[in-house]
């Protein structure tokens, strides 16, 4: 069974604040809704991508540190300049990362943007609070595009300010789309749940009224919209196509919606029923496949995307003592043909992507928590530690292990970590 979503997820990291680099101001591009446009700084190009290392945010949850993956080189590169944040998120390419954070007394949202030496490449801010990328069916959407030449995010302007511990009010979602270098492109009234497509020239996203879809091509900054009713999941089959969910409603009985396939060429919509009501779904690097856990189920099956084939993997076992299974739970080989998962009770397994070749890697005494390393060679996962919390009455400490992906060669590299997260290396 799986219960409540566990903080430690996707914990993004690496640095803020200046080697000594001097900021010049980005000038920011007209915005055609009329909203205020964020005060943004920006410093030179970010640095190439080093060798592979494993971020971390340590105890206290308010830095975040680089290592070797053999755990050596320890250091702290965010030393308190990331406090409170929201989350820490890598450029697909590793070489930056944008820490989000948030005052809930002043309703402020700040994005700092640092390359791996934890210098400032750009500062934003903005009177709004910032609404969280996360949703079910995806899972997790990054504010990166996969270029990593852009971001964006959604913030809610007009929210009272509330007394501190206490959740801020709903307000007016603005959807802001930045050049990672220069500032903000464009802001759009009413944006929401913003997608990026796989080679990052467009977005798709939902807006006022009647949840509108709508796509923001960034080559020309047109807007196009699309069909009225429609909410995006993700852009699939080569970016020819959107997973979109209709029928979006909220009851007693919680959220659903009718998972769809819009094929962007003809505007033909296929059902998914396959992927209704969150379904968790993790992509194939090509978006042609979709592994899929099915409501109820503790096993996954294969959907291909341009068939609708839908194929159980037979005796296939994922699960979690959560609601959900974390996206860095699966992963795809570079060239698709075969997928990893940890079953959070005991081991590794894999399979090829036509659902055959069931095995299992190895065993793993994970507690909680797990993410493949980017050549599939190595996981980093959490075991609860021995030792107290550190105040009574707080959290229960984490220790970060490292292992090889048979589960050999098994260590600790970090006491008391708060969450970790592979640096991307491509």
């Amino acid at each position: 069974m799986r219960g409540l979503v566990f903080v430690l997820i996707v914990l993004l990291a690496v640095a803020c604040n200046g080697g000594g680099e001097s900021l010049r101001t980005a000038t920011p591009a007209p915005s055609p809704s009329g909203t205020t446009t964020p005060q943004a700084t920006a410093t030179a190009t970010a640095v190439p991508t080093a060798a592979p290392e494993i971020a971390y945010v340590g105890p206290d949850e308010r830095d975040v540190w680089l290592m070797a993956i053999d755990g050596s080189g320890k250091r702290n590169v965010t030393r308190g300049r990331c406090w409170p944040s929201f989350g820490f998120y890598w450029s697909p390419q590793g070489d930056r990362i944008a820490c989000i954070t948030v005052n809930d007394r002043q309703t402020e949202t700040r994005v700092l943007v640092f390359d791996v030496q934890g210098r400032v490449l750009l500062r934003l801010q903005h009177a709004g609070y910032f609404r969280s990328f996360f949703t079910w069916g995806a899972n997790f959407a990054s504010p990166w595009s996969p270029s990593g030449r852009n971001f964006a995010y959604v913030v809610e302007e007009k929210v009272t300010p509330v007394p501190e511990r206490e959740p801020p009010p709903r307000g007016t979602p603005v959807l802001l789309i930045a050049d990672a270098s220069r500032g903000i492109l464009t802001s759009i009234a009413g944006g929401q749940r913003p997608r990026w497509s796989a080679d990052g020239g467009r977005l798709a996203y939902n807006k006022p009224p009647g949840d509108t879809l709508a796509l923001y091509d960034l080559a020309s900054g047109e807007e196009k919209t699309l069909a009225e009713g429609l909410r995006p999941l993700a852009w699939v089959l080569g970016d020819e196509a959107l997973l979109v969910a209709a029928d979006y409603r909220e009851d007693e009985f919680g959220v659903g919606y009718q998972a769809n396939l819009l094929d962007l060429a003809s505007g033909q919509i296929t059902r998914v029923p396959e992927l209704d009501n969150y379904t968790e779904f993790w992509l194939s690097p090509d978006g042609g496949t979709a592994i899929v856990l099915p409501h109820g189920l503790p096993s996954l099956a294969i959907l291909e995307l341009a068939s609708l084939e839908f194929t159980p993997i037979a005796d296939s076992v994922i699960s979690y003592p959560s609601d959900f299974i974390p996206q860095s739970q699966l992963a795809f080989s570079a060239d698709g043909s075969q997928i990893y998962w940890f079953d959070g009770s005991d081991a590794i397994y894999k399979a090829d992507s036509d659902g055959g070749g069931l095995t299992q890697v190895g065993p793993l005494p994970g507690d909680f928590f797990l993410a493949f390393s980017p050549d599939l060679r190595r996981v980093l996962y959490f075991v609860l530690s021995d030792a107290p919390p550190a105040a009574p009455g707080g959290p229960l400490p984490w220790n970060l292990w490292v292992a090889n992906i048979d589960g050999s060669d098994a260590r600790v590299l970090v006491e008391g970590a708060s969450g970790a997260v592979w640096r991307p290396t491509r």
